[in-house]
């Protein structure tokens, strides 16, 4: 359970279940230390690549061109470089970049499955969890278990016994999920680019009415307060009585 609900576990496709290593790394039972501001636990492989990518690109989004490019050229301690990338996984990626008007957002939900299925060991799948206090160690605490009693890992191991086996360590691109997630929202839709553009401008046409009305209002009143000024002077009688 604690497997499956941090997204460690990949038991879809009729398969027998297998762990995601890099899911299981970053889990919170592999915390050794936590509060309530911070957690100290593994560092992630997937954090370097994607440093490295940034680098090159400076820019949060890129082509798909550019990306099978660099990434085809990026080796990891499971991988090494240079490769052709999996027909199956460009054309992932030239999808990815259409659904998003021709770039690929390097923060972004699709483009962090599609590292996983290239760096497996070293990029987590992004399981869309529920609660996401299931991936703080203080949600494991008490009643709560990270770990499985030896009469779990036995029934377990005979309820799959008999499923087909998966290739070892490929996961499957038949679990590929189309859901996105924009983590950073730096692509804005293109039905609303009309909509602030139009806020902008009457914005920018308020501020310059308003600083000409205001101009006005100061030209009106300085001729009433100079009239105003003249009428006490003509009241004031001579003698100072």
């Amino acid at each position: 359970e604690y497997l499956r609900q941090i997204g460690a576990l990949d038991d879809a496709g009729g398969v027998k279940p297998q762990v995601r290593i890099a899911n299981y790394l970053m889990g919170p039972s592999n915390c050794i230390a936590s509060s309530s501001y911070f957690s100290v636990c593994c560092l992630s492989e997937c954090e370097g690549l994607m440093r490295e990518l940034e680098q090159k690109i400076r820019a949060p989004t890129a082509s798909a061109e550019q990306l099978i490019g660099l990434v085809s050229n990026m080796s990891s301690a499971s991988v090494e470089a240079p490769r052709d990338l999996p027909e199956t996984l460009v054309d992932k990626l030239w999808a990815i970049a259409d659904r998003h008007s021709g770039k690929v957002p390097l923060h972004a939900r699709l483009f962090a499955q599609w590292m996983h299925f290239v760096f497996p060991s070293e990029c987590p799948y992004p399981h869309a969890v529920e609660d996401p206090a299931v991936l703080r160690p203080s949600h494991w605490s008490g009643q709560r278990r990270a770990t499985a009693t030896d009469e779990e890992r036995k029934r377990c191991i005979s309820e799959f016994a008999l499923q087909p086996e998966a290739a070892l360590g490929e996961p499957l691109l038949s679990q590929w999920d189309d859901l996105e997630v924009l983590l950073l929202e730096d692509l804005p839709l293109r039905g609303h680019k009309l909509f602030w553009a139009l806020l902008r401008y009457g914005a920018m046409a308020l501020a310059s009415l308003s600083t000409v009305l205001a101009g006005l209002h100061a030209m009106v009143r300085l001729p009433c307060c100079r009239k105003r000024s003249q009428e006490e002077k003509r009241l004031v009688l001579p003698g100072g009585s």
